[in-house]
């Protein structure tokens, strides 16, 4: 991803250049901004229409393209008030369940009263949640046990290095993290990395780039 960066800023500006620092903090910021558009940018909202062009749960491709950080059903600690804490890692919910894999609905927090008083479905036997600020308050607040299905957010991607005898930096596998995304996703935060340093490349010049990238054994 850096050589694919690098090439792509030196083909479009001839002093382009970014040290290891620049492009960590700029592909970072890609993926951040690409995991907004998978899950639902709000800006693309339409009045009267809540709902993004592009965002997660809207079809299976959508939801493949997040697989890498679909967190499978995990236990939840529930404390004595029914509130849960949001897991570290977490970035937005998929799905609650009991331990007997029954679904927990989600309710806003202005029809709660309607939910705890509701006489067709009682809590004690169809239990729900708020999302609140912390993580989840779950009715009855005896529930004990819950499951959680999330997306998590992506580990920080680094391009490790150590100074070669000339100063200049060197891959270091050791100190690397690699990216989670599939290969195509990668290119398109290239993409957006290339944006926040100024230049905007369309996926497909930047998937030419890799390709030229890739034949000359780079």
């Amino acid at each position: 991803m850096y050589s694919i960066f690098l090439y792509s800023l030196a083909k479009n500006d001839q002093q382009g250049y970014a040290s290891p620092d620049d492009f960590n903090l700029l592909i970072n910021q890609g993926a951040t901004s690409f995991l907004d558009y998978l899950l639902g940018e709000f800006q693309s909202y339409a009045y009267g229409k809540p709902l993004s062009k592009v965002q997660f749960g809207m079809n299976e491709q959508v939801r493949q393209r997040l697989t890498p950080l679909i967190q499978k059903p995990v236990p939840l600690t529930i404390d004595s008030t029914g509130f849960a804490a949001y897991p570290s890692d977490y970035q937005q919910m998929d799905a609650m369940y009991t331990t007997s894999m029954s679904r927990i609905r989600f309710t806003p927090q202005h029809k709660l009263y309607s939910y705890l008083n509701s006489q067709i479905d009682p809590p004690e036997t169809n239990p729900f949640y708020l999302i609140v600020d912390s993580g989840f308050q779950f009715y009855p607040i005896t529930i004990g046990a819950a499951l959680l299905s999330y997306v998590k957010t992506p580990p920080q991607i680094v391009w490790g290095n150590n100074p070669d005898p000339n100063g200049l930096p060197q891959y270091d596998e050791g100190t690397s993290v690699d990216p989670v995304f599939y290969d195509l996703d990668c290119l398109e935060i290239i993409a957006r990395a290339l944006s926040f340093a100024g230049l905007n490349l369309e996926l497909p010049q930047v998937e030419q780039y890799a390709q030229s990238i890739i034949k000359g054994g780079q």
